[in-house]
């Protein structure tokens, strides 16, 4: 691939090369002027290797994904990626600033609180991509920079993570003599985990510490590895042993998690909040290498871990652990409609995409496993069928006007995984299976939960993450389902197998129809209007409600509706697998008794914020 000279225009005129990075990574960067921002950005390439348009597709759907982890050590990735000329390009915020392996060459090894704090930060943002279940596999100080201004670590490179990198030929060339990579990547066919990032991590900081680079992982059955409390005899024993065992040649024998490797460092070290001295200001080894007080946390597997000694909320900064951290995020709803021919005849499906934005948060539940929770505005809107509406049923009438206060709701119904941990969290009331479902898949729905399960898995949830977790009104639930529609299903008035998981067998031609008989994962179709996935069909879904036949009774406010007899049926909304797709309607009601388990029955859950 030819090296691009300074002037060459990208993208119609967007992007004027500048010069090339020789910052290491993956494929070939270059500095360039974004000339619609007006600001220099990183410009990254690599060739197009593969012919399939599905896999180009998922490939360029993952980049953009990837670009929205946000975190202030990750390299700010816009979600733009291109092609010209049989080559790939992304676009990234260009950072300003020394990387730690030029730092360390020039200023010598740093203490070991400044290094526990710089590693406690990339690790944190490492962690957050593996709540996205990728793995950066390409971690090195080169990789690494110190922002000209604030000092804070800057990860400019995303390694493997990005599959846009990852069919390149040379991909294993440098593995087994790289001081950071583990045995694994050099290996065929091997298996990877969150173990392997861990590796490099433990590398980066053996580096830090002392200054020099750690024996390859290949060479290593001929040179041990020199203990890093050998060569700064200063070091504390648990921080050695924490570098040892991330380290370790046995991907079994190296902690599993992030969560479980940070654990081993004496990270109560960085709890101290000793004023700096004047030598240290001014000291090249520790000068401005700490972490802002907004940024001064690291994101477990469990839980918000403070890292300062005050965890009193900041005038400037009033994030606490109970606050989450509201994002933004884009994606593209669909509308289909019957395409007509001469005559009034249907000749198939014309599919329309609708580029969307909406703000979320993520939970983090442990063990690599998140749950996102969408923004659902607060609104009015008419709740029920019409009386011209052919597919109404009677008890979903009478259509009646209802004011919805905001609340954030799961993106999914929630998953198998998700469920497995959380089943794992303390009683509050009654004991839970923690692999009910019939289906079996960590990003299947769970199923087989009675109502009464659905409503401990939400008490654990809010005991654990001190945040009102409940299951959704019904009033809720349909205007969320609808997100912003006036149709009958959030995409139009028709529903196909291309849109949601039910029986398809009615009304579909023979050779169309992909009834599977089965759940499906909660990600295969497109999002509504709010960005929530599989409102129509796959799963039935919980409510809080007790059932009512109509909606005369109905509270107008979006609260739920409770009956005075107690083993009344409780509310489901939104159809299922083993269903058609009438169904599947946003106004489409039914019931059943609160402790019914079946293959079919699902839920999602809501959170209001406080504040």
């Amino acid at each position: 691939m030819e090296t691009w000279k300074k002037g060459k225009q990208l993208n119609n005129g967007q992007y004027i090369i500048e010069s090339m990075s020789l910052r290491g990574g993956r494929g070939i960067a270059y500095k360039a002027m974004d000339t619609t921002r007006g600001k220099v950005v990183s410009v990254k390439t690599t060739p197009k290797v593969w012919q399939n348009p599905e896999i180009e597709k998922k490939i360029v759907q993952q980049g953009i994904n990837i670009a929205r982890c946000n975190h202030p050590s990750l390299v700010k990735v816009y979600p733009e990626v291109f092609q010209e000329n049989d080559l790939v390009y992304m676009v990234m915020e260009y950072i300003e600033g020394d990387d730690l392996a030029s730092f360390i060459d020039r200023h010598g090894k740093l203490s070991e609180k400044d290094a526990l704090k710089l590693i406690a930060q990339i690790a944190s943002a490492v962690n957050l991509l593996h709540q996205k279940r990728v793995l950066h596999q390409r971690l090195k100080p080169q990789n690494i920079i110190l922002d000209r201004l604030s000092r804070d670590p800057i990860i400019v490179d995303y390694g493997l993570a990005i599959k846009l990198f990852a069919f390149e030929n040379d991909k294993q060339k440098n593995a087994m003599t790289d001081s950071f990579s583990p045995p694994e990547l050099g290996e065929e066919k091997a298996k990877i985990g969150a173990y392997t990032d861990i590796y490099s991590l433990a590398a980066i900081l053996y580096v830090l510490l002392t200054g020099q680079l750690p024996t390859p992982s290949q060479f290593r059955q001929y040179k041990d590895l020199i203990p890093p409390q050998q060569l700064s005899p200063n070091l504390g024993d648990r921080t050695n042993q924490a570098i040892l065992a991330g380290m370790s040649l046995d991907p079994q024998q190296r902690p599993k998690y992030i969560r479980d490797w940070l654990n081993l460092l004496p990270l109560e070290q960085l709890k101290e909040n000793n004023p700096p001295s004047e030598q240290n200001l001014n000291s090249p080894s520790t000068a401005n290498i700490s972490l802002s007080p907004e940024q001064d946390f690291i994101i477990d597997d469990e839980q918000v871990i403070p890292l300062q000694g005050d965890n009193s909320p900041s005038p400037l900064n009033p994030l606490t652990a109970n606050t989450p951290k509201i994002e933004s995020f884009e994606f593209d709803s669909v509308v289909i409609q019957a395409k007509k021919k001469l005559f009034g005849l249907v000749g198939g499906i014309d599919k329309q995409i609708i580029s969307k934005q909406n703000k979320f948060f993520v939970e983090y539940l442990g063990e690599g496993i998140n749950l996102e929770m969408i923004f659902i505005p607060a609104g009015t809107f008419l709740m029920g069928s019409s009386n011209n509406d052919p597919e109404k049923e009677k008890d979903e009438t009478p259509q009646y006007r209802v004011n919805i206060f905001p609340f954030y709701m799961s993106k999914y119904p929630i998953t198998q995984a998700q469920w497995t941990i959380v089943s794992n969290f303390p009683k509050v009331n009654r004991h839970l299976k923690p692999n009910p479902s019939s289906f079996k898949g960590d990003n299947l729905p769970v199923e087989r939960v009675s109502w009464h399960d659905a409503r401990e898995f939400c008490l654990r949830l809010k005991g654990h993450t001190q945040r009102n977790y409940r299951l959704p009104t019904e009033a809720e639930w349909e205007y969320a389902c609808r997100g912003g529609s006036h149709s009958l299903f959030s995409f139009g008035d028709m529903i196909n197998p291309q849109v949601a998981n039910y029986d398809s067998r009615v009304n579909t031609k023979k050779g169309e129809d992909k009834y599977d008989r089965k759940t499906t994962p909660v990600d295969s179709f497109s999002p509504n209007g709010f960005g929530l996935y599989d409102c129509h069909g796959n799963v039935w879904e919980w409510c809080e409600d007790h059932y009512t036949p109509s909606y005369i009774n109905k509270a107008k406010d979006g609260s739920a509706f409770y009956s005075k007899l107690m083993n009344s049926p409780r509310v489901v909304r939104g159809g299922s697998w083993s269903l058609t797709g009438n169904y599947c309607r946003s106004a489409k009601r039914s019931s059943y008794a609160a402790d019914s388990t079946y293959n079919f029955i699902g839920f999602r859950v809501a959170c209001v914020l406080d504040g």
